[in-house]
């Protein structure tokens, strides 16, 4: 009899031991599913951006297709809203296409876009969320498309390099099949991709060695008109090309001196004779 009994204490104690395990099991998972349900309520964190490739305001380069990518990177991973993305130029709306890969939106232009031409892309609020169903702010970018594919600016670097080495100044415009680029605009288009203008060292001689021109005639930029002239360094202040001024080769009235490399013209008082010019060549 006693044997019974405490072989029925001992089921007795098991089933409890065995129903604390079950409680204690239960409440772990009811408390991490308390958890997981808190972690989603309180996520109200708009997904933002980290990165936009190219830049905004940038010059993006133009290929065969002339169709254009935009990346934009967001600080976690991303999916389809309901918000709009909106390409335009000169107020009419470019077609894009968009796709997701993890944690970036990608904006392609479906037809080819006009070189030379500032675009405008407007990515509205909620064209992402996040797992949470949080959407993205509204965001605004600029780009331009290059008029000149990297090949050919890889080209005018090389025409440039090669004018420098023979007229010891750069040109004042780059010519590029049918187009011509002024040359500060060129190196603008050239710096977007990561190129630049290699220049040797300048082989012209100090402004205290360069030599000096003379020449007297009559002052026609003043009112009146009275002889004058001076002694001049020989170099032009527009190109910035020594030994290069030549007295009246247009063969005027008064006179002039005039850079046979610009073709930029000054009275013989030294001003430049172009209307509303403050440019003077350098005494000597």
């Amino acid at each position: 009899m006693f044997g019974r009994t405490g072989h029925g204490g001992g089921i007795i104690k098991r089933k409890l031991f065995l129903s604390v395990l079950l409680l204690f099991g239960v409440a772990l998972v009811l408390n991490a599913n308390f958890a997981s349900a808190t972690n989603v309520t309180t996520d109200k964190a708009k997904p933002t951006v980290t990165a936009v490739s190219p830049a905004n305001n940038s010059i993006v380069l133009s290929e065969k297709s002339k169709k254009v990518s935009i990346k934009v990177n967001f600080n976690e991973k991303i999916k389809y809203g309901v918000g709009k993305v909106e390409l335009s130029a000169n107020g009419k709306l470019k077609p894009v296409k968009t796709q997701i890969y993890g944690n970036k939106l990608v904006i392609t232009s479906k037809s080819a876009l006009a070189t030379s031409t500032k675009y405008n892309l407007l990515i509205h609020s909620n064209v992402v969320t996040d797992s949470s169903g949080n959407g993205n702010t509204i965001l605004k970018y600029t780009f331009t498309v290059s008029p000149i594919t990297k090949a050919q600016m890889k080209t005018g670097i090389s025409r440039v390099q090669t004018f420098y080495k023979k007229n010891n100044r750069l040109p004042m415009t780059v010519s590029i099949g049918s187009k011509k680029l002024k040359i500060t605009e060129f190196k603008k288009i050239i710096a977007s991709q990561g190129l630049k203008i290699k220049l040797p060292k300048s082989s012209a001689v100090s402004m205290s060695n360069v030599k000096t021109v003379s020449a007297y005639g009559w002052n026609s930029c003043s009112k009146g008109w009275y002889k004058t002239g001076g002694t001049w360094k020989d170099y032009c202040p527009f190109c910035h090309s020594y030994n290069c001024l030549k007295y009246n080769p247009k063969h005027t009235y008064e006179g002039e001196w005039t850079c046979t490399k610009c073709d930029a013209d000054f009275c013989n008082c030294g001003r430049c004779k172009a209307t509303g010019s403050q440019v003077y060549l350098v005494k000597a």
